[in-house]
């Protein structure tokens, strides 16, 4: 299985902390996300979510009667995902997504921060062919410009700057923010995350 958008040690670090992580992320509360998300999606719409974790929002998204795709990179979490979920969760990269136009939303909560900069472009492509026209994409990301390296993960900050490149050329942005969240799954420099919700040209 390649690789290369999300780095072996990332990929790792999940795996070896599948069951840390459940405990500490499978209750945090997204109702804000979820529901800027959702209001621009039809009833029954198809959702990707993409790298979903322990399968927390997928089965939110299950549950309100929307039909629910999911992938993740880490093995052990496309094991927690599929338990939480009773889906059959697919173990994929980001970088080996090749769907066209399958899906009326595409859902990125907190994964695709592991993408290096200079893969986000393509990776983004595959989001774009992989929504249905006018097809509603969010992502979220810790709030900052730089690359931020530690012992367990690499992550890739996104500010409103920083993004709005990225998307040009394939997304209309609806909303933009940022969102006070400390905690410690994730370090950063700051407690802030960015949001983004756009829509497919």
């Amino acid at each position: 299985m390649r690789t290369k958008t999300m780095r072996t040690k990332t990929i790792n670090y999940y795996n070896q902390n599948a069951q840390s992580f459940y405990d500490r992320t499978i209750h945090t509360d997204m109702s804000d996300s979820h529901a800027m998300f959702l209001k621009y999606l039809p009833q029954n719409a198809s959702i990707l979510d993409a790298g979903c974790g322990v399968g927390r929002d997928a089965k939110y998204f299950l549950s309100q009667g929307y039909a629910v795709t999911a992938f993740d990179a880490s093995v052990e979490m496309v094991k927690k995902a599929s338990f939480e979920t009773g889906l059959d969760v697919m173990h994929l990269t980001f970088d080996a997504l090749d769907f066209s136009e399958a899906f009326d939303g595409v859902w990125a909560q907190a994964s695709l921060l592991h993408v290096p900069y200079d893969e986000t472009l393509s990776i983004y492509q595959k989001m774009h062919k992989a929504l249905k026209p006018g097809g509603i994409f969010y992502a979220s990301y810790k709030y900052g410009s730089e690359f931020m390296p530690t012992e367990a993960r690499d992550f890739y900050n996104m500010d409103e700057a920083t993004i709005k490149p990225y998307l040009h050329d394939l997304f209309d942005i609806l909303a933009i923010w940022t969102r006070e969240a400390r905690n410690n799954i994730a370090p950063a420099p700051s407690g802030l995350w960015l949001h983004v919700v756009a829509r497919k040209k």
